[in-house]
């Protein structure tokens, strides 16, 4: 064979930051069936993706479950967005509420007697949130805000690698007040809630890129809306606020992040599984990052000191 040209080995560039994704590498190994994220909130760009799984499988971009309390993050969103509640303003959080026929309760069964909706943001009051449900008179209002505001569920995601990204089906009743606290229907993967953590703390949409668009020109996911900028400085409020008031769910986990930082905790249930699994959301100065930990327990307890270690990397 005639050789007429020496070949040259390719190159393909990627949006991963070596210090980023070396931390987080290293900090899924502290759990079996860990998976972490992380994104650059101004850009999209990927700076890290991670898992530690026996069976090998992409979980941080591929995977599917409910994120819990971490999905809080849109609900509250939504919630600002209609007017229906303020950061400051008094939310009841009982130790337990029904709706529909379906009981729902605080971890172990917490109440706040006389706190605002900040709080129970921050202490993660599943109770406060339910008791919102029929003031919002539209079972669709939540899918439609992770569409049309975090760009969720349009199935549209050009990344530059598979993924799956998320979904909030529109569903009724019982099932539709599990989703305004992660459960039910809702499936999201790391990636998914890194990137709804970077859309609070930049205040718009910006799709995950793994691989730079000017590579091909693919299209963008895109979102209709920003979240204004009321509903932003309050969002931003209560994530800080759960990342360092000392009622926070996420204070312990984040005191090794300095800087401006935020968070939000979350515990999934799963049917036939004795614990939870374990997420967290948070972001620093330049980067917001989530993690998932199955069987983990409490957000803060297991998947939250490996995004506090991703967050400090960057």
């Amino acid at each position: 064979m005639l050789t007429l040209a020496k070949g040259k080995p390719g190159e393909l560039p990627t949006t991963l930051d070596a210090d980023v994704q070396a931390a987080a590498e290293t900090a899924v190994k502290q759990h079996s069936e860990a998976s972490v994220a992380a994104v650059k909130p101004s850009t999209g760009e990927i700076l890290a993706i991670a898992n530690n799984r026996a069976d090998g499988y992409n979980a941080a971009a591929l995977g599917k479950q409910a994120p819990g309390s971490t999905m809080k993050i849109v609900t509250a969103a939504m919630l600002l967005e209609k007017g229906l509640i303020g950061a400051d303003r008094r939310a009841e959080c009982p130790q337990t509420v029904l709706y529909q026929g379906r009981s729902f309760h605080n971890l172990d069964n917490f109440e706040i007697p006389d706190g605002t909706f900040a709080t129970s943001f921050a202490r993660s009051c599943n109770t406060a949130f339910i008791k919102l449900i029929d003031d919002t008179k539209d079972d669709a209002a939540l899918p439609r805000t992770a569409r049309e505001v975090f760009g969720l569920g349009l199935d549209n995601w050009q990344t530059g690698i598979t993924t799956a990204d998320g979904t909030v089906p529109e569903v009724t009743g019982g099932e539709a007040a599990a989703q305004y606290i992660g459960q039910g229907a809702i499936e999201m993967n790391a990636l998914n809630m890194a990137s709804v953590t970077a859309t609070a703390k930049a205040g718009t949409f910006k799709q995950p890129v793994i691989v730079p668009q000017s590579l091909d020109g693919r299209q963008l996911a895109t979102a209709t809306r920003s979240l204004s900028p009321s509903v932003h400085s309050q969002l931003l409020g209560m994530m800080r606020q759960t990342a360092t008031a000392s009622w926070g769910t996420g204070t312990e986990a984040m005191a090794s992040v300095g800087g401006d930082k935020g968070a939000k905790t979350g515990s999934a249930e799963v049917d036939g599984q004795g614990k939870s699994n374990s997420w967290f959301a948070g972001f620093s100065d330049r980067v917001a990052a989530a993690a998932s930990v199955e069987s983990g327990g409490h957000g803060g307890d297991a998947a939250g000191p490996l995004v506090a270690a991703v967050l400090r990397a960057g």
